[in-house]
């Protein structure tokens, strides 16, 4: 995909929140294919594989034993296969960890991040809406020998879209002819949108750190309770039916100009030393410099108001509301 990186590197680097176009080489794929991908996947992911189809799509998230997400996904079902659609920097890992469940399964595992050129846009153009490639649905799927392009959780009036495309002229066909009626930005305009639409992701710094719960990956459709065993399927369900949720995932944001990183301590304000009152999921800068942040914390702590950042103590932390009911 030398040429498609020849030809995305030559973009802007703005940030913008609607009616824009830009590339996504940084998300990660995982392509696992062979007679019992179904299988393989069903007994370590925590949703429902057979549910999926090649027109939809499904969110899901792989864990350890002990229930710590080492990985959350969105899933694809395509002819040869499945594929999971991931942080870049969490795909080698993951792989390492999956080799270790394959036993005689016949099942291949493969990093396919270099086999699609990858760009996304959002949009609420009437005009772009109507192109032929485009789902017509949230979580839908369309796809041919070449191109595949998902449908993802609306933001606002913007209906946002990834493509990922195995020709690298494919690709540049299709972004000319979307750019001519969107902004060209950077990918940081994607991350916002991912971030603003409240949907989490894993990152080397925060792998084994959130219970799938914690996450909001329940509200999100991220797990099937009715399904089989699956790594850390018995802390999960303890949660859902046994316990009580200490733990969610907020949305804010931050007056700040250190953008905090994944991992990054949340403490009682006050407190100089990590106190286990939360961690930053994810965050990024808006065009006017403002930070969204994803963020995993205490209930009762976060409700009042009463966290700050360990590395930056005299930043705000403004809860904002999610897009979707915790409910779900």
């Amino acid at each position: 995909m030398i040429h498609w990186q020849q030809f995305e590197a030559r973009y802007s680097d703005v940030t913008a929140t609607e009616n824009f176009i830009c590339s996504t080489d940084e998300i990660g794929l995982i392509l696992v294919s062979g007679d019992d991908a179904s299988d393989f996947l069903q007994n370590q992911l925590s949703n429902d594989i057979d549910l999926i189809d090649e027109s939809n799509l499904q969110i899901s998230s792989y864990s350890t034993p002990k229930g710590r997400m080492l990985g959350i996904f969105r899933v694809i079902r395509v002819s040869n296969g499945y594929i999971l659609v991931t942080t870049r920097s969490m795909v080698k890992p993951l792989l390492q960890q999956l080799y270790k469940y394959i036993v005689q399964s016949k099942v291949t595992l493969a990093d396919a991040s270099d086999y699609f050129a990858r760009f996304a846009i959002s949009t609420d153009d009437p005009a772009v809406l109507e192109h032929s490639l485009l789902p017509t649905v949230t979580n839908g799927v369309v796809q041919n020998d070449a191109v595949i392009s998902i449908r993802l959780e609306p933001l606002a009036s913007q209906q946002r879209f990834l493509f990922m495309c195995l020709s690298a002229d494919d690709a540049i066909a299709l972004w000319n002819g979307f750019a001519a009626k969107l902004k060209v930005a950077g990918y940081a305009s994607w991350h916002l949108s991912e971030i603003k639409a409240g949907i989490p992701s894993i990152h080397p710094q925060t792998a084994e750190a959130f219970v799938l719960q914690m996450a909001n990956l329940g509200a999100l459709g991220g797990v099937s309770f009715k399904k089989g065993c699956y790594p850390g399927q018995e802390i999960v369900a303890r949660m859902q039916y046994l316990g009580k949720l200490k733990r969610r995932m907020y949305l804010a944001r931050l007056e700040t100009d250190q953008l905090p990183q994944p991992g990054d301590e949340l403490v009682v304000a006050g407190k100089t030393d990590v106190d286990g009152s939360g961690k930053v999921v994810d965050a990024e800068f808006d065009a006017e410099g403002l930070c969204h942040c994803l963020y995993v914390a205490q209930i009762a702590k976060a409700d009042a108001g009463a966290l700050n950042l360990l590395s930056q103590p005299e930043t705000r932390i403004s809860n904002t509301e999610l897009p979707y009911s915790l409910e779900n």
